[in-house]
């Protein structure tokens, strides 16, 4: 081993404390960086395999009902490269051991096993035999979850009659990779299961012989890009030449809701595998900046006789080089090995949300390899300042002590009446703060982005909090929902307000259709509401109560910006059912909604608009709470075969609260864990490198009466100012971090509100003097250790 070799490794022996604050951090960006890396990694090749295994369609073409005949024409469409019609229908479930009526949506599969569109991936058992007629799969995790495997016998209510269905296998489809039921935001397999049956059996058990009322398509191209230049002009074809048998909506790939949901997750990874790496690897480098800055001035002698005994800048060049490269490669090893076992962590929890055929963590040599490569740019960079310091010394000069720092008054001394009232020990403490700027704008930069992450932490989980408190509990306060197969008249509400436990019940009526403004349009609903309904409330920014006008919508913020419909003026709404005729309607109101994108009129003004002179699609009920009293109205509920759908908001609450937030406490755990890492890094390093540069001064007030304790004081003090700037300063770009991060998950279908409050600010304040404080005690600790007499020696 060389000489300068092994000196490195003395040095880095010695200033083992301060490199692990350094490596600590450098290996939390790194592991952040493969973390979400390998996590998008892990869901895209999943999501890819997937699509391809079971085909997934490019378009879903809803209908009331067409002949199998006219369905084929289209697929002789230019663009189009093949289609598949299927029956598709929403069902209850009755199950034994389960009060509550459960949700189902069926579809239809060909009774022989053959490659097709939206394939299914065997989990359990086989596929359909020849043995009966009336075989189902049911999809895994409704399945698992209630105990139900191929042998078992079900029971499903298919067009007003209650079905005997044998259960053959238990299958997932990419097209439900995130199944989620009507109205749901989160999977809830515990009230909602897709069912599989013989193409002939649903045909006749729904009347739908030679028939169908869905059509699912592959498009011409052999990549997203060409597929896309087809696929506008394809949807417009076939609504043209389905338009007689009831086109209720079309709906392109880009728009199905579980992959929407699948591609805002993946794109939401690709954003923070970018972005929090940078804040962790910056503070990196800048703490880095200034340990190898006081390491070169602490052996500017030893340089100086390095030089002179011949060793040229190249060498000596190199020599810190590689101090700051061995700090990037543990910090970097250890962020791969990490960010390897957050990875397969994080995909353990997808595998929760999303149903995979094979979810697995692969190890991405690249991704690993960029890691590593990072993290030595960073020691390099962090390296460079203080390596290209010693060599503009000539071996005469270097061989010198350093000139002492030039004094002179702070700025605050010119505030004579502020400077006159401070201590002693604060004077000490603000001359030394403002006179080693390098020092304090590292940490107060350190500070501010840990701060900046624990503020945006913390507001996602008040803004989680919050959406379920505006769109659950604000907007829609009905206990539960009631939905029909078919418009029902006012008899319905009237049977709906006899069901036990029921304290209020309130018509809404749902009409499909499409919107039009100018060159605009856009698929999409009218809600129809009672005036002053009070189970669904739609609101505005403020959650204030917005009214519904007597005649005209009150429409959702979002689609109105779609639109690009200001209120007083009138859109052109085609309904998809009914007489179909395109009418002009006024938007009276702007409402606000953070899902989907709601549109509300009176109930009354709809029927007429869709041609009818009252209709409901559905009732919603405010239930009396007592078990028994739920109970019976359930046992009720499953007796009638009209009802197309049950949901409950308590179930739905309850699962949001099971699954999502249960989950952001644990990223938020994270997120601390991290920030902690940065404030506990930097205060110990920085503390650390002054007390290394000071030992003489320090040693002095020893001399003049001041005890260890008292000495810490001074050192603490420096650490919280630099704390405190940092984490006021980072406050506000945490708040704007949480802005970005809401406008890049913004979608149509989901919007992530940006909430505040003054629990966020104190909460990152007291966590920032917390770890500040952690820092200090291995600081006090080697002030209690360190031999004064020795300090007090001059250095010649």
């Amino acid at each position: 081993m060389s000489i300068l070799n092994r000196k490195l490794v003395r040095e880095l022996r010695d200033s083992w404390g301060m490199l692990l604050a350094i490596v600590s951090i450098i290996a939390v960006g790194v592991a952040c960086f493969v973390a979400m890396g390998s996590s998008y990694g892990n869901l895209q090749r999943s999501k890819q395999d997937y699509y391809d295994q079971c085909r997934m369609p490019d378009f879903w073409i809803d209908l009331k009902k067409a002949p199998l005949a006219e369905i084929e024409a289209l697929g002789s469409v230019p663009g189009v490269a093949a289609i598949r019609p299927r029956i598709r229908f929403a069902a209850t479930i009755s199950l034994p051991d389960v009060t509550k009526p459960l949700n189902a949506m069926v579809l239809s599969m060909p009774d022989r096993r053959e490659p097709v569109l939206a394939d299914i991936v065997l989990r359990q058992g086989g596929y359909f035999t020849d043995r009966r007629e009336n075989e189902v799969i049911v999809n895994d995790a409704f399945a698992r979850h209630h105990n139900l495997a191929p042998g078992d016998w079900i029971h499903l209510v298919l067009n007003n009659r209650r079905e005997e269905l044998f259960i053959v296998g238990t299958a997932i489809a990419s097209e439900f990779a995130y199944l989620l039921g009507p109205g749901a935001i989160v999977p809830d397999p515990e009230h909602f299961g897709v069912f599989y049956l013989k193409r002939t059996y649903a045909e006749g058990v729904f009347d739908f012989d030679g028939a169908a009322n869905e059509v699912i398509g592959r498009l011409a191209g052999t990549n997203e890009a060409e597929r896309a230049v087809h696929e506008a002009r394809v949807l417009q074809h076939a609504e043209r030449l389905l338009q007689p048998y009831g086109v209720i909506a079309t709906t392109p790939l880009a728009e199905q809701v579980s992959n929407q949901y699948l591609a805002q997750e993946i794109e939401g990874l690709r954003i923070f595998a970018l972005f929090m790496p940078a804040v962790f690897l910056a503070v990196a480098a800048l703490v880095l900046n200034v340990l190898l800055s006081r390491l070169a001035d602490q052996q500017r002698m030893v340089v100086g006789t390095l030089k002179a005994l011949g060793y040229s800048n190249a060498q000596v060049f190199v020599h810190f080089l590689k101090f700051g490269t061995t700090v990037g490669v543990i910090g970097g090893l250890t962020g791969c090995a990490a960010g390897y076992w957050l990875a397969d962590a994080m995909t353990e929890i997808y595998r929760e949300f999303f149903e995979f055929p094979n979810l697995v963590s692969h190890f991405f040599v690249g991704l690993h390899g960029t890691g590593l490569a990072i993290s030595i740019a960073c020691a390099v960079v962090g390296s460079l300042r203080g390596t290209r310091a010693v060599l503009r010394l000539e071996p005469a000069a270097a061989m010198r002590p350093k000139p002492p720092r030039q004094g002179g008054a702070v700025l605050l001394e010119r505030l004579g009446w502020l400077w006159t009232r401070l201590s002693s020990g604060w004077r000490i403490v603000v001359r030394s703060t403002v006179r080693s700027h390098t020092r304090t704008a590292a940490g107060v930069f350190a500070a501010a982005m840990g701060s900046a992450v624990l503020v945006s932490g913390f507001m996602m989980a008040k803004a989680t909090d919050y959406l379920v408190d505006f769109q659950f509990r604000w907007i829609q306060r009905s206990d539960v929902d009631l939905v029909f197969k078919d418009e029902r008249d006012a008899d319905a509400l009237d049977e709906a307000r006899r069901l036990p436990a029921v304290d209020a019940a309130e018509p809404v009526l749902n009409a499909a259709g499409t919107f039009y403004h100018g060159h605009r349009e856009k698929k999409g609903g009218i809600t129809g509401l009672l005036p002053g309904a009070r189970l669904t409330v739609p609101r505005d920014r403020q959650a204030r109560a917005v009214r519904i006008p007597a005649a005209g919508l009150a429409m959702s913020r979002t689609l109105a910006d779609i639109l690009d419909v200001q209120p007083g003026q009138s859109v052109t709404f085609r309904p998809a059912k009914g007489l179909r005729r395109e009418r002009q309607v006024p938007v009276v109101e702007i409402a606000d909604s953070y899902m989907g994108t709601a549109v509300y009129a009176d109930i009354h003004y709809l029927s007429r608009l869709i041609g009818e002179e009252f209709a409901i699609s559905g009732v919603q009920l405010a239930v009396d709470p007592r078990p028994m009293q739920v109970d019976a109205l359930y046992r009720e509920l499953r007796e009638l075969p009209a009802l197309q759908g049950i949901h409950s908001r308590h179930d739905l609450i309850a699962k949001i609260q099971e699954t999502v937030i249960e989950h952001m406490a644990v990223f938020i755990g994270f997120l601390v864990l991290f920030a902690g890492v940065v404030f506990f890094g930097s205060i110990l390093n920085a503390s650390l490198v002054s007390l290394a540069e000071r030992q003489r001064e320090l040693a002095t007030l020893r001399v003049l009466g001041y005890g260890p304790w008292q000495i810490g004081s001074l050192m603490l003090r420096e650490s919280l100012i630099v704390t405190l700037a940092g984490t006021l300063l980072g406050m506000p770009l945490g708040y704007l971090l949480t802005v970005l991060m809401a406008l890049a998950y913004e979608s149509e279908m989901f919007r992530f509100p940006v909430v505040s409050g003054p629990d966020v600010y104190l909460a990152t304040l007291v966590l920032g003097l917390v770890f500040t404080l952690l820092a200090h005690l291995f600081v006090q600790r080697s002030i209690h250790q360190t031999d004064w007499l020795e300090a007090l020696q001059a250095k010649e």
